[in-house]
Parts: C-alpha cells; structure tokens; sequence
C-alpha cells in the first residue's frame, strides 16, 4: 500500500474514533488515549495527524458544517412542511453518520460553554449566496429567518438530540417526527404530521 494511501486512512480511522469519542464524552470530557485506544494506531500516529484535541473538533464541525449548507441550498425557512421534511433529513443523516452526530454534539456544547457560540447554530441553515440583504450587509453569512416556524423547527430538533442517548442516537428521526406529529396535533393540523 502506498505511503498516501496508508497516511490517509490512517487520518480517517482517527476521525471516526473522535467521532465516536465526542458523540459520546462531549468535548471537554473527550479524552485523546481513549481515541487511540478505539484504534489499532499509536499516540504518535495520532498526533502526525492532528496536534491537538482542537484539531480533531475542527475536522469534525466541518462535516457537520458542510452537510448543513447542502440542506442550506434547498433551503427557503419559511414553510413549516419544508422545515419539517429538512428536520427528518437532519435527523436521519446525525443517525447515519457518526460524524455529523459528534459535530453536532459538539456544536451544542460549545453553546453552552463559549460567548456567542449559540450564533453557530443557525437552523434552517442557509446558504451566503441566499442570505437576505441585511444580513450580507453585517457579515452574517447564514442568516437564521425570523418567526416561529423556523424556532419551532431548532425547537424539535435540538430537543429530540439532547433528550436521546448520548452513546446512541438511532431512532432520533423517530423522535423528531414524533414531536413534529405532536405540535401538529396540538395545533389541528393533523394531515401534516408525517415525515
């Protein structure tokens, strides 16, 4: 196997222990030799690819960064049909893969923890290219819609994450869905209560 090859799955095999670390331990709790540990690799090896702890929190946050601009670019933040339909998708993909679920672990600890960190997420994402003039104007590259759809929306989202097992977030589009019925029900709406 080629020396890139080896470098490269090396780093990947790291990024999915980290993930799993973070998902599981949060940030501050996370502990480097437990993500050796999940690996067949070295401390050293370890940090030939990331030198620190930050580092590994970054490569993850940017997977999560990234899908979130995909649902951005399909995104108007106005239609509670559509909010509910991007909130499943974003369920559904943090069940599939580990690292968006720990990108997402991680975003919600540093809103708890850091100033101004609660900005970082921003739901319905949206992409630069459609954010609002105002918001261009300040700098805010995804600007979060006003009104009670969209809140409604990081609402359910955000509450079906924290309420579920850290270790274990199967069945969170089950439980996102499950609320979005339940406002639905509340609110008389019942024919859009499914996914």
């Amino acid at each position: 196997m080629a020396k890139q090859e080896r470098s490269r799955r090396t780093y990947e095999q790291f990024l999915d222990a980290a993930a799993e670390e973070f998902a599981q331990y949060g940030y501050s709790d996370a502990n480097l030799q437990r993500v050796v540990d999940r690996t067949s690799l070295t401390k050293g090896a370890l940090y030939g690819h990331f030198a620190r702890k930050e580092d590994l929190a970054e490569a993850l946050s940017g997977r999560l960064a990234a899908f979130l601009d995909e649902l951005g670019e399909r995104c108007t933040g106005r239609d509670l049909a559509e909010l509910r339909s991007l909130t499943l998708e974003f369920a559904r993909e943090v069940e599939a893969d580990p690292r968006v679920n720990a990108g997402l672990r991680l975003m919600l600890d540093a809103a708890q923890t850091e100033p101004g960190a609660p900005g970082r997420l921003r739901w319905p994402p949206r992409s630069a290219s459609r954010a609002s003039p105002d918001a261009a104007a300040s700098g805010e590259a995804h600007p979060r819609p006003a009104g009670e759809p969209a809140d409604l929306a990081l609402v359910i989202l955000v509450g079906a994450y924290v309420t579920a097992s850290a270790t274990d977030r199967k069945g969170l589009a089950e439980r996102v869905a499950a609320l979005w019925g339940a406002v639905s029900a509340a609110s008389g709406d019942e024919g859009q209560a499914g996914p």
